[in-house]
């Protein structure tokens, strides 16, 4: 089941390789984008996409927010939510936190994590989920009131009070699909 959560990690390192650097220095301070328009972030998995209603670039509070409609894709993992917030350090130019607020819903190749605010600690390496964080593949899914992934360590824990509803079968027989579509 840790590999259905792998994909947070991804919606995550979409958001921290956006890091401020060339391009953003070249903005001016608090620069919004249009309505509706969507960022292009190339990244070494292929390119993420990033649309939302607004984007806002804070220089002096060392921000990058995305609000309204977010929506981060990337190759076949989507993140949804209302605000996307990337906190960064001035001097290093790199991300220390990044925070999905509203309705986060994450979904890839059939699994999806549902909460109301994920956070990314670059440094620590982890990701929380809290309100009511959710994980499903298939009709199996584990529940709790916080959910923490250490990407280091390719391990999570769900904080209780914690409820699991495992279909066996169902999860074989999708590993034998997903072997099955590796080996073409």
């Amino acid at each position: 089941m840790t590999q259905a959560f792998a994909f947070i990690v991804c919606f995550m390192i979409a958001v921290y390789s956006f890091a401020p650097g060339e391009a953003a220095e070249k903005r001016k301070k608090g620069t919004k984008r249009k309505t509706g328009q969507t960022a292009t972030v190339p990244f070494k998995k292929g390119p993420i996409r990033i649309s939302s209603d607004e984007l806002e670039m804070d220089m002096k509070k060392s921000t990058v927010i995305y609000r309204g409609r977010v929506v981060v894709i990337q190759g076949e993992m989507t993140m949804k939510s209302q605000v996307l917030t990337g906190y960064y350090d001035s001097e290093l130019k790199e991300i220390k936190k990044v925070v999905a607020n509203g309705k986060v819903l994450v979904t890839q190749e059939g699994r999806v994590a549902t909460g109301a605010k994920a956070v990314f600690d670059v440094k620590k390496q982890t990701i929380i989920l809290t309100g009511n964080p959710v994980m499903r593949e298939g009709r199996s899914q584990i529940s709790g009131s916080r959910f923490i992934f250490f990407i280091d360590e390719d391990r999570f824990k769900m904080e209780g009070p914690v409820k699991s509803i495992l279909i066996p079968d169902e999860l074989m027989e999708q590993k034998k699909k997903k072997k099955k579509s590796d080996k073409k």
